[in-house]
C-alpha cells in the first residue's frame, strides 16, 4: 500500500486555506444589556463611534489625528448586541476595543499604540505562603511569565488588559490593569476542580471533570528531582499501576514499560508514547535471545528524549483513554507534552547535572579454596574446589573491576517571544562513562521550536524540529559470550588476575598480538566461555550509532471562538547502525584465526499526518459539547544492510573485501526493506449536562496494510464513558471539597504482524535463501481488548487531601501463534492462528496531601497502590494432527536449558518454568546411589512463580522550606519470583561463598546425607542443573531517589541573574528490603521473554551527585 501523498497535502494545505473572513470577537465586550440599530454605507470611522456613544452612553476615546476620516465602514443592523457590532468594525478595521468602567477606548490592533507599564506583584495562597511557578498572563495573548521562588511576578501591560492568574490546584484569578502598577494577588485552592483542564489524546484539551478514565499528569519538574539519562525510570513509584523494568545495558538503554499488566502473548505490551499528540516511533531494538545471545541492546526510541525539553506528562492509563490513538495504543499511552516559547521577557536557563555511579549488588565469593578440581590444586583446571588457599593469596575482587561511573547531563534553554511569535531553542549534551571500563554514552539533542500567529491570530503555526545524535562504545551485554563480567566472575580464585591486565603479547609465529589469558593460546583461539576481560573490552569492541531527526508542522484555524481546524504533519526519520570487531586471537566460536567482522545499518522513516475538526461549545445554559473528527494517516518504512563473518587472509583487515565467502557462508547476511501503513478515521464527542454530568463517546476505524488478503483489511472499536460530579449534584459536607465517579467501556484493536497473512515467499538461513513453509492464512484477524473501568476521586478539606480508586477489567482476544500444521496443508510447516484470552483485573488508586506545617513550611505528599491479577485463559487448538485438541500450554521463543517462560491456561502470563531435581510427594528431594536425579525432561519443568509483583507501592514526598527544598521517593514491589543463573554458574565453577561453605560444612546436607560440595554442584549448577533451586523472592523496598536543594535568590546577584539552586541528589539509594542476590528491576530482555532472570548482567548502581541550575 503506498502512501497516499494527496491525503498529507490536504493535512497541511487545508487549514492554510481556509476562510478568513469570519467574524472577529473584540478583546473586551461592552455592557450585554445594550443594543445597537446602525445602518450605514462606507460611513466615516468617527460617525460612526459618534452614533455608537450616543445609543450607549459610553464615554469613547480615540486619538481623531490617527483615525479621522481615513476608516470608512458599512454596517447593517438592527437591535444587535455591541459587542456585535464592535466586533464587526474590529474585521473592518482592525481596530482594539478597550472598556474601563464607563469608557471605551479604541486603539490600534498593535501593541506599538498601547500606553504599556510595568505591573508587578506577589502572588500567595491562603495561607500566605509565596506560590512559585504561577502562570501569568495578558488574556487573549500568550504574553506572560512565572513567578519565581518568592511568588514575584513583573510584566509589562496597558491598561484594560486583563492579567490572567493560573496554577494546577487552584483556582484561576483575572485582574483588570488599571493605573496601578503593583498587584498582589492571592490565589484560592480550586476546590470544586471543575475547570482544571488536563491534555488527553491527540493532544485535545479537555476539563478533568469530564473525563470518565483514569489520568495522572506529572510535571516536568519532578523529572528533575534525580535525573536519568532515560527519564522513564523516573517516573518510577510516581504513577499507580505503572509497571518498569531497566535492561541491564547501561545509559540509554532500552526500558519496559507496562500498564495494568501484561495483554499480548505475541506481540508487545508495552505503552505507547506520545510527543505533543503524534505517537513516536519506538525504535524497538534486537534483544538477547538466550544464555549464549551477545546482539548488544541498543536502547528504544523514548531514551533519547532529552528530559529539560519536557513540560509535563500525561499517563493515559485504560484502554478507554487511549482509544482515539488506535491499535498501538491497546496497552496505554505516556502522552509528552514540551516546552514551547513564552512572550515578553527573553529568559535563558542552563542546567547541569552530575553523578557518580558504583555498582551495587556484586555477587558474594569465595577466598578460602584455589583453582583446583576434588581439593586438589590444578593449574589447568578453570574450577576453584582446588585445595585451601595459604595465607596471603591473592584472589580477585569483583569490585575492583568496576569504575566509578561518571555521568553528566548539561543542557540549556532559551525561550523568547512576543504576542505574535514565540521561540524556544535547547541544546543538551550527555555524557555517560559506565561503570565497566570502555562503555561510553554520549547523546546530543538540539530542539527548535517556534509558535507564531497570522491572519489576524486566526491561525496559529507551530514548527518544531528536534536532532538526536547518539553513539555508545562497549556496552554492557547479559549472557556468557563477549561478556567482561562473566571472566570477572568465575576467574579461578587464589589465582593473581593482576598479571592478565596487559592482556596481549605478540605471537611471534604470526606476528599479531594474541590474548594472554589462564586459557594459553592455541593458535586458533579458545571454544571456552571465557575470555580476558580486557581482551573483550578493547579487541572485540563495538560501536552503536544513531542520528535521528523529528521534524513537524501544526497549523490550526480558529474559525470563532468555538470551533477550528487543525493539521500536523510529523517526519520521524532515525538512522542507526552497529559494528563489532573481533581481532585475531578471538575465541574460535566467533572468529577465525584471522579475525571477525559484523556491521548492520538500518533506518526507519516514520511519516504522520492528521487532520482534526474541533468543536467546543456551550449549547445552551445547562448544555455543553465537546467534539472532534479527525483523519490520520501513518506510514513506516524500514530498510536494512547487514554483513558479517570470518576474516579472510588479512588479519584484523576489517573491511566487507575481507571477509570470507564459502559453500554455505554468505557475509550478506541482512538486506531488507519493508514498508506498511495505517489510514484511521475518529470521532470523539462529549456532552455535558450543568456541568456534573458527562456522556464521553469514541469511535475509531483502521485500515491497516497488515491485514491485507485477510478477510477485512479494517477494524472498528468504539468506547462510550460516563462521569458525574456529585459534589455539584448534591450538597455535600464543608470537609468534601470535590466529589467524582466514572465509568467507561472501550474495545481497542492491535493489527497483526507485517508480513504474517502473507508470509515472504524465501526466509534467510546461513546467509542464504530458503523456501517459505509458513502457510498464508486469510482468515487473521486483529488482537482486541474488552476493558472496563469505574472510579471515583474525592477531594478534601479545601483540596489539601485528594484520593481516587479505579476498577479496571480486560480481556485481551484473537492472539497470535505460530503453529504446526496439518498433513495436507500443501507442504507448508507453520502457519500463525487466532487464539488465546488473557485477563487482567485491578485495582489502583493514590493518597494524596498539600498542605502548610506551621508558617514557613510546605508538605507535598503522595501514596501510589496499584494491584494486578492477569490470568490466560485460553490459548489455541491444534488441528495438525486432524483432530481438535485443546492446548493449555505455550513455551515462548528463547526459553534455552534449564529456564522456560510459559502461558499455562489458568496461570498468570509469563510463568517461569525451571529444571529441578526429582522430588517425592511431599517435597522432599529423592537420592538415587546417594545423589539427587534432575528431572531434564521441560516437559515436567516446575513452576517456580512469575516474575511480575502481586502489588505495587510508591511514596513520593517534597517539602520546602524558605529556601530550602527536600524530596524523595521510596517505592516497593511486593511478590513475585526471579531466578539466578548468575548464581548457578558462580556455583558450578566453585567461586561462590555458598559453595565453600558448603565445603567447610563436610557437604550439601540433602534428608540427612551429606553430598560432596563439587559433585552436587555440577548438578545443580550452570545453565542446564536445577535452576528452580536458584528462585528467590522479587519483593522489595527502596530509596528510589532523593534530592536536598537550596535556591539563591536574584537579588544576591543585582536581579542580573533571576535564581540559582544547588542540589545534591541521589538514585537507587539502598534497599529497606531484598532477598535476591540481584536487583529483580532488572532484567535480559524488555521484550516478552528472558523475564525475571539474571545471566551475568551488569549489576545495579548507587547514583550520587549534585545539580545546579540557573535562570537567566
Amino acid at each position: 500500500m503506498k502512501i497516499n501523498l494527496l491525503f498529507l497535502k490536504i493535512c497541511c494545505i487545508a487549514v492554510l486555506l481556509a476562510p478568513v473572513g469570519l467574524t472577529a470577537q473584540p478583546e473586551t465586550p461592552a455592557d450585554q444589556g445594550t443594543t445597537l440599530t446602525i445602518n450605514v454605507v462606507k460611513k466615516p470611522l468617527v460617525d460612526v463611534l459618534a452614533s455608537l456613544s450616543q445609543q450607549t452612553g459610553l464615554d469613547v476615546h480615540y486619538d481623531r489625528n490617527e483615525f479621522g476620516s481615513k476608516k470608512l465602514v458599512s454596517i447593517n443592523c438592527k437591535n444587535l448586541p455591541v459587542e456585535q457590532v464592535l466586533a464587526e468594525i474590529t474585521d473592518q478595521t482592525g481596530l482594539h476595543f478597550s472598556l474601563i468602567k464607563n469608557k471605551l477606548i479604541v486603539t490600534a490592533n498593535d501593541n506599538s499604540s498601547k500606553a504599556f507599564q510595568t505591573i508587578h506583584g506577589v502572588v500567595k495562597d491562603t495561607t500566605g505562603m509565596p506560590l512559585i511557578g504561577v502562570s501569568v498572563s495578558i488574556k487573549g495573548t500568550t504574553k506572560g511569565i512565572q513567578t519565581d521562588i518568592d511568588g514575584k511576578y513583573t510584566l509589562d501591560a496597558a491598561p484594560g488588559d486583563v492579567l490572567t492568574f493560573t496554577y494546577i490546584g487552584y483556582s484561576t484569578k483575572e485582574v483588570t490593569v488599571g493605573s496601578e502598577t503593583t498587584i498582589n494577588v492571592v490565589l484560592k485552592s480550586n476546590s470544586n476542580a471543575l475547570n482544571e483542564v488536563v491534555v488527553t489524546a491527540l493532544g485535545l484539551k479537555k476539563t478533568s471533570a469530564s473525563l470518565s478514565y483514569d489520568q495522572q499528569t506529572i510535571a516536568g519538574k519532578e523529572l528533575e528531582v534525580a535525573k536519568d539519562p532515560s527519564f522513564v525510570n523516573s517516573l518510577d513509584g510516581k504513577v499507580s499501576g505503572l509497571q518498569i523494568t531497566s535492561s541491564s545495558s547501561g545509559a540509554g538503554g532500552s526500558t519496559k514499560v507496562v500498564l495494568r499488566g501484561n495483554k499480548s502473548i505475541y506481540g508487545s505490551s508495552n505503552v505507547l508514547y506520545v510527543v505533543d499528540g503524534v505517537p513516536l516511533n519506538p525504535l524497538t531494538s534486537t534483544q538477547p535471545t538466550g544464555v549464549f545471545s551477545y546482539g548488544a541492546d541498543g536502547g528504544d526510541g523514548i531514551s533519547n528524549i532529552n528530559p529539560d525539553d519536557i513540560e509535563s506528562i500525561s499517563v493515559l492509563k485504560g484502554a478507554s483513554a487511549s482509544a482515539l490513538y488506535g491499535s498501538q495504543a491497546a496497552n496505554g499511552v505516556i502522552m509528552i507534552t514540551t516546552k514551547k516559547g513564552k512572550a515578553g521577557k527573553t529568559t535563558v536557563t542552563f542546567n547541569s547535572n552530575t553523578t557518580f555511579d558504583k555498582a551495587v549488588l556484586l555477587p558474594k565469593l569465595q577466598n578460602e579454596y584455589g583453582r583446583g578440581d576434588a581439593d586438589t590444586s590444578n593449574i589447568a583446571s578453570l574450577n576453584s574446589y582446588g585445595a585451601r588457599q595459604s595465607a596471603g593469596t591473592p584472589n580477585l575482587n569483583p569490585a575492583s573491576y568496576f569504575n566509578t561511573g561518571v555521568s553528566t547531563i548539561n543542557s540549556f534553554t532559551l525561550s523568547t517571544g512576543t504576542e505574535k511569535n514565540q521561540t524556544y531553542i535547547s541544546y543538551a549534551n550527555t555524557h555517560a562513562d559506565g561503570i565497566e571500563p570502555g562503555n561510553i554514552f554520549t547523546r546530543n539533542n538540539i530542539t527548535f521550536r517556534n509558535t507564531s500567529k497570522a491572519l489576524n491570530d486566526k491561525m496559529t503555526i507551530d514548527l518544531s524540529a528536534n536532532y538526536i545524535f547518539q553513539n555508545t562504545d562497549n556496552r554492557p551485554i547479559s549472557g556468557t559470550y563477549f561478556n567482561p563480567l562473566t571472566s570477572i566472575y568465575l576467574f579461578p580464585r587464589g589465582t593473581d588476575f593482576n598479571q592478565y591486565k596487559n592482556y596481549e603479547y605478540i605471537d611471534p609465529v604470526r606476528d599479531v598480538y594474541v590474548p594472554n589469558w589462564i586459557i594459553p593460546y592455541n593458535g586458533g583461539g579458545s571454544a571456552d566461555d571465557l575470555q580476558n576481560p580486557y581482551w573483550i573490552q578493547n579487541k572485540n569492541p563495538t560501536t552503536q550509532g544513531l542520528n535521528r531527526l523529528l521534524a513537524s508542522v501544526t497549523a490550526k484555524y480558529d474559525f470563532n471562538s468555538w470551533l477550528n481546524l487543525q493539521g500536523r504533519v510529523k517526519l520521524d526519520k532515525a538512522d542507526q547502525t552497529s559494528s563489532q570487531e573481533l581481532y585475531a586471537g578471538t575465541a574460535e566460536l566467533f572468529a577465525s584465526s584471522t579475525g571477525g567482522y559484523n556491521y548492520s545499518s538500518s533506518g526507519q522513516n516514520q511519516v504522520y499526518g492528521d487532520l482534526l475538526l474541533n468543536a467546543n461549545k456551550d449549547l445552551s445554559h445547562d448544555f455543553s459539547f465537546n467534539g472532534t473528527l479527525g483523519a490520520i494517516i501513518q506510514d513506516n518504512q524500514n530498510s536494512s544492510l547487514g554483513f558479517g563473518g570470518h576474516l579472510g587472509n588479512v588479519p584484523n583487515y576489517f573491511n566487507v573485501s575481507n571477509l570470507l565467502v564459502t559453500g554455505t557462508s554468505n557475509p550478506f547476511n541482512q538486506i531488507n526493506k519493508t514498508e506498511n501503513q495505517t489510514q484511521s478515521l475518529l470521532a470523539s464527542f462529549d456532552f455535558g449536562y450543568k456541568k456534573f454530568l458527562y456522556l464521553d463517546i469514541t469511535g475509531r476505524s483502521d485500515w491497516s496494510s497488515a491485514l491485507a488478503y485477510t478477510q477485512s483489511d479494517s477494524f472498528f472499536y468504539p468506547s462510550v464513558g460516563l462521569s458525574s460530579i456529585l459534589s455539584s449534584m448534591f450538597k455535600m459536607p464543608d470537609f468534601i471539597s470535590y466529589s467524582k465517579i466514572r465509568v467507561s467501556y472501550t474495545d481497542v484493536g492491535n493489527s497483526i504482524p507485517s508480513f504474517v497473512s502473507t508470509p515472504a515467499q524465501y526466509t534467510v538461513s546461513n546467509a542464504f535463501p530458503d523456501l517459505n513453509l509458513t502457510k498464508p492464512l486469510s482468515t487473521l484477524k486483529p488482537e482486541i481488548t474488552h476493558s472496563f473501568e469505574a472510579g471515583m476521586e474525592w477531594r478534601f478539606i479545601n483540596d489539601h487531601i485528594t484520593f481516587d480508586a479505579t476498577y479496571y477489567h480486560t480481556n485481551t482476544y484473537n492472539q497470535l501463534f505460530n503453529v504446526a500444521t496439518t498433513a495436507a496443508s500443501g507442504g507448508y510447516k507453520t502457519q500463525y492462528i487466532n487464539g488465546g484470552n488473557v485477563k487482567n483485573e485491578g485495582f489502583e488508586g493514590s493518597l494524596g496531601y498539600n498542605g502548610i506545617i506551621g508558617s514557613d513550611l510546605r508538605w507535598t505528599s503522595n501514596v501510589t497502590f496499584s494491584l494486578n491479577r492477569n490470568k490466560v485463559l485460553a490459548l489455541y487448538t491444534d488441528n495438525s494432527s486432524g483432530t481438535p485438541n485443546v492446548i493449555n500450554e505455550f513455551t515462548f521463543l528463547n526459553s534455552f536449558n534449564s529456564y522456560q517462560t510459559e502461558a499455562v491456561v489458568g496461570k498468570p502470563f509469563g510463568e517461569i518454568y525451571a529444571n529441578d531435581f526429582q522430588k517425592d510427594a511431599s517435597g522432599k528431594i529423592i537420592l538415587t546411589n546417594g545423589l539427587p536425579q534432575l528431572i531434564n525432561n521441560a516437559n515436567e519443568f516446575v513452576d517456580v512463580g512469575n516474575p511480575n509483583p502481586n502489588f505495587l507501592l510508591g511514596w513520593t514526598n517534597s517539602f520546602r522550606y524558605k529556601r530550602f527544598d527536600l524530596a524523595f521517593t521510596i517505592d516497593g514491589r511486593f511478590g513475585g519470583e526471579v531466578v539466578d543463573m548468575t548464581q548457578a554458574y558462580l556455583d558450578l565453577y566453585g567461586v561462590s561463598q555458598a559453595s565453600a561453605t558448603a565445603r567447610d560444612n563436610g557437604g550439601v546436607l540433602i534428608n540427612g546425607t551429606r553430598i560432596n560440595a563439587q559433585t552436587y554442584y555440577n548438578l545443580a549448577g550452570g545453565r542446564e542443573g536445577a535452576l528452580a533451586e536458584y528462585a528467590y523472592s522479587a519483593t522489595n523496598i527502596r530509596l528510589r531517589e532523593a534530592s536536598l536543594g537550596y535556591t539563591i535568590p536574584g537579588t544576591v546577584f543585582n536581579n542580573k541573574i533571576q535564581n540559582i539552586r544547588i542540589a545534591f541528589t541521589g538514585r537507587n539509594l539502598f534497599f529497606f528490603y531484598l532477598k535476591a542476590p540481584y536487583d529483580p528491576e532488572t532484567t535480559l530482555s524488555t521484550d516478552n521473554t528472558l523475564q525475571g532472570i539474571d545471566l551475568f548482567g551488569q549489576p545495579s548502581t548507587r547514583q550520587l551527585g549534585f545539580n545546579i541550575s540557573a535562570k537567566f
